[in-house]
Formats: C-alpha cells, structure tokens, sequence
C-alpha cells in the first residue's frame, strides 16, 4: 500500500527502509520543507531531553574543554538550551553549503528540496548517537548507573568505548548514504558529485554543531 505523502509520520518512517523511493514521494511538494523541518525536529527534541536528564544525573564531559567558553561542570545544563539553535544553524549551514555549491556544478535543484534532504538526513541518521545518549542518560537518572562513572568508561579502553566507536561509524555512513541519495534525487548528479557534496554537507554540519553542543 503506498503510503499517503501528506502524513509526517510514515514517510518518516518509511525513510528508514526505503529512503530512496521516500524522498520520490516527499520532493517538489507543497510538504516539503514542513516534513524537513520536522524530521530536524526530532534529534532536536531527542538531544535535549538527553541534556536534561543528563545534567540531572549530575553528568559532565569529562575528557574535552567545550569550545564555547562555559565551565564543564555546567556544560549539560546550557546545552539544554543550545540544542535548539545548534541544530538550527547546522542544518541550515549545511543545506546553504551544498545548494551553492551545486549551483557551481549546474544543478538545478531548489532549495527548498535541499532543506528537506539534509532534515531527513539528519532526523534519520542520528538515531545512531542518540539511542545510546538516551538509554544511558535514562539509566543514569533511574540511578542505574552513574553519569560520570559512565562517562570514564566512554573514554577508556573498554567495550563501551568501542561500541560508541562502532555507533560513530554507523553515524558517518547512514549520514552519507542519506545525504547522498536525496542530493542526487534534488540536484541530479551523478554518484560522484552527490558523495562529495554529501561529505561537504556532512562536515559543515558537524562542525556547525560542535561549536553549541559535542
């Protein structure tokens, strides 16, 4: 049964498994840039229920100094705020970054298309990170275990510390292959230029984001 293309929620869905015929369905339409933003909406909402809980659990980052100057110990707590607008200003640096390059390469895509690619990619693809930060952020305010203790361990050579390793690579690749896809749907290029701008878009987002929130 094909699914109703003015429903959020099954081509969000949907996008998990078949993102390719998903974004077909999504493009050039009246939804388009509503359903980007709301996919964006979701880690948005997810990271900073994490960042709540987190500084509740008396939480901290215990191996970097944050590149905005706040003290550590308070770093989750401000981060409740900054999710928001780091989010927001990464995925509009992103989307800006690929179309105007794009445009460098005579694609011909809108950018309204363009918004709506890099929302889903990032609404979808971050499930990766964030379905680790939220178990153990739930953990830690149930007192199952200790934020910090935790913490420590991300950072040591343990199973834990390669498991988030493998979560980052899983993160990288399902970025790409989202952003790569609906580039190519929106700018009609071919493998090539879609993974390179993929990566361009990646990579500003990534560093957009670290500025507000790790």
């Amino acid at each position: 049964m094909k699914p109703d293309s003015s429903r959020f929620f099954q081509i969000y869905l949907r996008m998990f498994t078949r993102p390719d015929s998903t974004f077909d369905l999504i493009l050039d339409r009246k939804s388009t840039l509503r359903f980007g933003f709301f996919a964006l909406l979701v880690p948005i909402i997810g990271y900073t229920l994490f960042y709540i809980m987190a500084w509740n659990a008396g939480g901290s980052p215990s191996t970097f100094s944050p590149w905005l100057a706040l003290p550590v110990e308070k770093y989750f707590m401000y981060d409740i705020f900054l999710t928001l607008p780091g989010y927001y200003m990464a995925w509009l640096g992103a989307s800006c970054t690929i179309f105007l390059i794009s445009r460098l390469l005579n694609g011909a895509g809108s950018f309204e298309n363009m918004l709506a690619v890099t929302g889903f990619g990032i609404g979808i693809a971050t499930w990766s990170s964030l379905l680790h930060d939220l178990t153990d952020a739930i953990l830690s305010t149930l007192g199952v275990i200790d934020m910090q203790e935790y913490e420590k361990l991300l950072n040591g050579p343990t199973f834990w510390r390669y498991l988030l390793l493998t979560l980052y690579v899983v993160y990288f690749l399902w970025f790409m292959y989202l952003f790569t896809i609906g580039i190519r749907k929106v700018q009609r290029f071919g493998w090539g230029r879609s993974v390179f701008l993929a990566l361009v878009g990646l990579v500003t987002f990534q560093v957009i984001l670290f500025i507000f929130i790790r």
